[in-house]
């Protein structure tokens, strides 16, 4: 269907403005660091103002970024509707905290690789990804979403190169170059089935695109998975994850999720492989997140792993919701939002109880609520927004199951939606069971080590509470009723 075009030179601005902000801070960032963090930290603030507002709007219409390019690329657009929003806003205000809360972190972090303080590069890199995470969430044309997903995959790679840790006898230089091929197999996928939309569509302009062929839809599906990280691929993320700077482990639980909205854009214009296949899709879901779940309860002890694989297990929830028509990407986005925030929070107490006691083993920590509170407590808003308990993803669930009784029931018969029902429900209750049984064995209980009580410093924690509290106002009136009414009224309209 023809969609309405208009000008709009404030979200090309915002979104223009982190790009512009890394480039300053990667020239000032090395003797005005604390100007750097400022910098990159406010650059965030008018696209989050702007998504809010966009959001409360019920907006929808595509921004022309210029004259049209040679076919077969076509016009690039960005697209500014329920579901761009969204997730516009999500990524913003994790980019707001994220500056700052990296500060501290890095700081400790140069200290221990006794390097000095290249927050010039730091920032520059790290506000690159953030900022390119935007793009790809405003993009409408596959080229452009694919330069998006090139730019966030090699500048956590150069991150993770220099200032990542050595784990599990592996160098962080060889886990870098795991990261680089897989991100790299999965991105060429996506780019060969773009080319070939290209070549059928005469145009990668998706406002455009009429017919995606079956072999192009699953090159592209394909790719996304390894990315997402599906089961059996996500092999890549412990490793990633486990390695990163903490500050950009928490970014990158955020860049994954995106593969899923980036399917969603493509099921919003052709639906039909999805709904072809979507059975299958939804077992493999529901079973590769049971045994994820099954995984982080039994084998993981570093800290930092364990929530890599928790969010391995939680795009579980993100790929079910592809299936499962309006109401499923709506559960899906709820879920995205919520599991960002509550992720974030999560990694960012790992990052403090390095900084403050170097310890990454579940196993020697213990009783930390004692020695942090203000971590503990905000740990606990963490696993909460993964959880469902008082916060968006309580909403997100409630969605995923009405999703699956207006399309699976009336599809396949009572029998097969009651086993998918139980299965999602034995998904839910896994990420509730391991999530506060992490938070007991880390935050309560007798100490397993030596440890002192000390004064963290408010910049590591302040914006952890924002995010957890973002989470719960979020599923309360007014704010949710924007969130459903702006996501459905964009979905609806695409899909005619």
């Amino acid at each position: 269907m023809s969609l309405p075009v208009h000008s709009d030179p404030i979200l090309i601005t915002s979104l223009a403005l982190p790009f512009i902000a890394s480039i300053i801070a990667g020239i000032i960032g090395r003797r005005y660091s604390r100007a750097a963090m400022v910098l990159t930290s406010v650059s965030f603030i008018p696209l989050f103002i702007y998504a809010s507002y966009l959001l409360a709007l019920g907006a929808f219409y595509l921004v022309p970024l210029g004259s049209p390019l040679p076919r077969p690329i076509g016009t690039m657009y960005l697209i500014s509707d329920g579901l761009s929003n969204a997730f516009g806003l999500a990524i913003a205000l994790v980019g707001i905290t994220l500056e700052i809360a990296s500060y501290p972190y890095m700081k400790h972090r140069f200290h221990v690789l006794e390097l000095p303080e290249q927050f010039d590069v730091y920032y520059l890199l790290f506000t690159l990804c953030a900022a390119s995470m935007e793009l790809l969430i405003y993009a409408y044309n596959l080229l452009l979403i694919y330069i998006a997903l090139e730019i966030s995959l090699i500048t956590p790679v150069i991150l993770i190169y220099y200032y990542g840790y050595d784990t599990q006898g592996k160098t962080r230089r060889w886990i870098a170059l795991l990261y680089f091929v897989y991100g790299m197999l999965a991105s060429t996928l996506f780019l060969i089935g773009a080319v070939m939309v290209a070549l059928e569509n005469n145009t990668m302009d998706l406002a455009a695109v009429k017919n995606i062929s079956l072999i192009a839809w699953a090159l592209m599906f394909i790719g996304l998975l390894i990315k997402l990280p599906s089961f059996g691929p996500h092999v890549w993320i412990p490793w990633v994850h486990g390695s990163h700077p903490t500050p950009v482990a928490a970014l990158i639980s955020g860049l994954v999720g995106l593969m899923a909205y980036v399917l969603a854009r493509l099921y919003l214009i052709s639906p039909y492989f999805i709904n072809e296949f979507r059975l299958p899709i939804l077992i493999y879901a529901i079973i590769g997140g049971i045994i994820i779940s099954l995984g982080v309860i039994r084998h993981q002890y570093h800290y930092k792993w364990l929530l890599a694989y928790s969010t391995a297990a939680n795009s579980t929830y993100l790929l079910i919701g592809l299936t499962l028509g309006s109401y499923g990407i709506l559960g899906l986005t709820m879920h995205y939002i919520s599991h960002l925030f509550g992720k974030t929070v999560l990694f960012m107490t790992a990052a403090s109880i390095i900084v403050y006691y170097e310890e990454f083993d579940i196993r020697r920590m213990g009783g930390l609520q004692t020695y942090m509170p203000s971590v503990g407590a905000a740990a606990v808003l963490g696993w909460m927004a993964l959880s469902g308990v008082l916060t968006l993803s309580l909403l997100a669930e409630f969605y995923l199951f009405l999703g699956l009784v207006n399309v699976v029931l009336p599809s396949y018969g009572l029998w097969v939606f009651i086993g998918l029902a139980v299965g999602l429900a034995v998904v839910f209750i896994l990420t509730g069971y391991y999530g506060f049984w992490t938070l007991k064995q880390v935050f309560y209980g007798q100490p397993r080590g030596n440890y002192h009580k000390v004064n963290v410093d408010p910049k590591l924690v302040v914006p952890l509470y924002m995010l957890g509290l973002a989470a719960i106002i979020l599923l309360f009136p007014p704010a949710s009723t924007y969130l459903v009414h702006s996501i459905l009224m964009g979905i609806s309209t695409i899909m005619g």
